[in-house]
């Protein structure tokens, strides 16, 4: 006899967690399966331990920076002398939040927690393969996929023989690359090749689009690449990877196309940060009736598969593939698998905020000017301020960068895009606003602490209204109520 659920969630990341974690203590007789550790890519080899080494390497940027503070330059050497400091701290962090995601917290809710790896074997019956070798037969009402994503390795001729890392392996290094290949300009590459380069390593970025960050606003592409090579980083945009290969004495080669030109880059690591692919293998999706490809399975509105009754979320369902929309996936399925219509509610991806980890961060929600001005025309207006104008950011001397919101007709925010000092935190009043279909008027009534960096909103909004009032319309109406006045 096969035990039968309420629910079964396959994967025990962000999205598998909350699917698992609600459902349960909504009283759903839950299963979570899981191959290796609870917590998934975003505690071990994503999130958690990307920010706690840009921690590490911001402060050792700010040792080189002291002068400019008024301090002499005090060293910078790694603890010990040795760069496993580094990441040996970074394994501590891990270790503390760990705790978080620990079976016997999800056991509490009433979460039955079974390690090993599934397979559909009928459209309402899974196999369980253990860790031990044993197997078992479970089913379940419904069922949530949540298996999330793993890097994506190039097809580059001879990489898988000299030999690459991903985030799966860059936080175990013991001794810093001194040089150092990143093979990407995303997120993940910008972020950890600055965060090497200003822990001592030279750092060349690889990336085939035409610029860094190419979903971006272009102003930030520019910006925030002017400031990485000002840092010392070598940047070849427009670059292609084409062969890699190992030297007698152990150094890497990484051959690159430019510009109709061909380059040889020699590095001690070549560094993959390429994209993310979808873990979907040996899941048995075509006997569960589960529509999907290369990079996805299927999903309607409500987070349902090609089988109704079988929802996915997170990762494996190719529409962002951020730890918060993990999240808010996963509360989706637990809506919409207890509950019915008209309590069900579809999935809304018109406001989702992200944010880039460099220095300065990048963040952004909603349309870039560019698409704004594509979608709606001469309707769209912008209205920018630089963080050099705002008092705090002077204070701390953390100057570079701006903030730009982009509207329809100067009244409904159609997107909004900072680069700067803690703009992944500054992105929020903007989100809010959106999601409420604020404007930047309404956002101009709430008092803002001075001085604070929050105060660029308001900067945004006093744009807004000195436009308006220099229109024409509005200067001729006010030139009349004066001589009235007088």
């Amino acid at each position: 006899m096969s035990e039968t659920y309420d629910l079964i969630v396959i994967g025990g990341g962000s999205a598998g967690l909350v699917a698992a974690g609600g459902s349960a203590l909504l009283g759903a007789r839950v299963a979570l399966i899981e191959k290796n550790k609870l917590g998934g890519d975003c505690l071990y080899t994503g999130c958690v331990p990307s920010k706690s080494f840009i921690r590490s390497a911001k402060f050792a940027a700010e040792i080189k920076r002291a002068e400019s503070l008024g301090f002499s330059i005090p060293s910078s050497d790694f603890k010990d002398g040795k760069f496993s400091s580094i990441t040996g701290r970074v394994q501590q962090i891990i270790e503390v939040i760990e705790h978080h995601d620990a079976p016997e917290v999800f056991e509490k809710m009433g979460v039955e927690i079974i390690f090993g790896s599934a397979q559909f074997i009928s459209p309402n019956q899974i196999k369980v393969i253990h860790r031990d070798g044993q197997t078992q037969n479970l089913k379940a009402q419904r069922f949530c996929i949540s298996t999330g994503s793993r890097p994506l390795i190039p097809p580059i001729e001879g990489l898988p023989e000299t030999g690459f890392i991903t985030n799966e392996e860059v936080f175990q290094l013991t001794d810093l690359p001194q040089d150092l290949v990143v093979l990407g300009a995303g997120a993940i590459g910008l972020e950890l090749g600055q965060s090497f380069a200003r822990l001592g390593s030279k750092v060349t970025i690889v990336e085939m689009a035409e610029r860094i960050l190419i979903k971006e606003d272009e102003e930030v592409s520019a910006l925030l690449e002017s400031i990485l090579r000002d840092e010392g980083l070598e940047i070849l945009t427009r670059t292609k990877a084409v062969k890699a290969s190992k030297l007698s004495n152990g150094k890497k080669v990484v051959t690159v196309e430019r510009d109709g030109k061909t380059l040889e880059i020699i590095a001690d690591e070549i560094f993959c940060a390429v994209g993310r692919q979808a873990n979907l293998d040996d899941l048995g999706l075509e006997t569960a009736g589960v529509k999907f490809d290369k990079k996805q399975i299927f999903t309607d509105q409500y987070l349902r598969t090609s089988n109704k009754h079988i929802f996915a979320a997170g990762d494996v369902t190719g529409h962002f593939q951020f730890t918060h929309t993990a999240d808010y996936e996963a509360q989706h399925v637990i809506q919409n698998a207890f509950l019915f219509y008209p309590l069900t509610k579809k999935v809304d991806f018109s406001v989702i905020p992200w944010a880039t980890f460099t220095e300065p961060e990048v963040a952004r929600v909603g349309l870039t000017e560019a698409e704004a001005k594509m979608e709606f025309g001469q309707k769209v207006k912008t209205f920018k301020v630089e963080f050099a104008d705002n008092d705090r950011a002077q204070a701390e001397n953390e100057t570079g960068g701006f903030a730009k919101i982009v509207t329809l007709k100067g009244k409904k925010i159609l997107g909004a895009t900072i680069v700067g000092s803690h703009a992944g935190e500054l992105i929020h009043e903007f989100v809010l606003a959106m999601r409420h279909h604020l404007t930047l008027s309404d956002l101009n009534k709430a008092i803002h602490v001075y001085p604070t960096r929050a105060k660029i909103t308001q900067a945004l909004a006093t744009e807004q209204t000195l436009e308006t009032l220099k229109s024409p319309l509005v200067q001729k109406w006010f030139a009349r109520y004066f001589r009235i006045w007088r």
